[in-house]
């Protein structure tokens, strides 16, 4: 080979570089979002986009859009690394909560009239199921280039969207339900 020429399996194999980069927990979030954007359809009124309902306070929209940009974000600088400790761990917390989240989409979507999805439970499921898989993508994670960054930063910001998300879908529910 030519000085100077580089191929990119020079660059893979030398362990970090652009590869790394690939390799990240956003890919976690990719089934995820290809869930949300095949099935938002199929909701129910009161759960699609646009539809008539309450009036969500600004500053719980406002508070909402930020820290999803941080939760959906932040894995993007996470690595994922197969092998590290805690990986199998994190893998199967994140498995268990995405099970959780199809659950949900699927009882609103096949029973919106169901006793179950009309509840406060039921009906805000689709806020409060993806912290189970963010705690597996929050879970032993590392951040590049953060220093002083630890897991529980994450898995905080993972509760706050929660949080604020189910509040804006209770202020959806009581409006129609209660």
């Amino acid at each position: 080979m030519p000085l100077g020429k580089t191929t990119i399996t020079d660059h893979v194999s030398e362990g970090p570089g652009w590869m790394a980069w690939v390799q990240n927990r956003f890919w976690l979030l990719v089934p995820v979002l290809v869930l949300n954007l095949v099935l938002v359809g199929r909701l129910p009124p009161p759960l699609t986009p646009g539809s008539a309902g309450p009036d969500i306070p600004s500053w719980l929209a406002v508070s909402e859009t930020l820290l999803r940009v941080v939760v959906f974000g932040a894995p993007l600088l996470m690595p994922l690394r197969l092998r590290a400790p805690g990986t199998r761990t994190a893998l199967t917390v994140y498995g268990f909560g995405f099970a959780a989240y199809v659950a949900a989409w699927a009882v609103v979507i096949w029973a919106p009239t169901s006793s179950w999805s009309t509840s406060a439970v039921g009906f805000t499921a689709l806020a409060w199921t993806p912290l189970l898989f963010l705690i597996g993508i929050g879970k032993g994670s590392t951040l590049r280039s953060v220093p002083g960054y630890r897991p529980w930063m994450y898995l905080a910001a993972a509760v706050l969207f929660t949080a604020v998300h189910t509040a804006a879908m209770v202020i959806t529910w009581a409006w129609y339900y209660a």
